[in-house]
């Protein structure tokens, strides 16, 4: 295998697993929303916490995490350049 190859193979690997960090994120974010939606339906005072930051962190995750999944190869060309002939 070629270091490139396997540099190929890291990336895939990284965005991978930050898709799935930032789908966590999002899944949260949305599981806080209905958290607060029902405390605020109980309770007028409840104090809750912001979904913000699940989804300030997450989409953004996700977005990176994506490219480098699906765009794996054309990062691995641009560090990788081939010498002009």
């Amino acid at each position: 295998m070629k270091s490139s190859e396997l540099f190929g193979v890291c990336v895939r690997v990284t965005g991978f697993l930050i898709l799935i960090y930032g789908m966590w994120e999002i899944l949260g974010g949305f599981e806080n929303l209905v958290e607060n939606f029902l405390a605020a339906a109980q309770d007028e005072s409840s104090e809750t916490t912001s979904s913000f930051a699940y989804f300030a962190f997450g989409i953004p995750a996700f977005v990176w995490g994506a490219l480098c999944f699906f765009f794996a190869d054309w990062i691995v060309r641009l560090a990788y350049r081939h010498p002009p002939v």
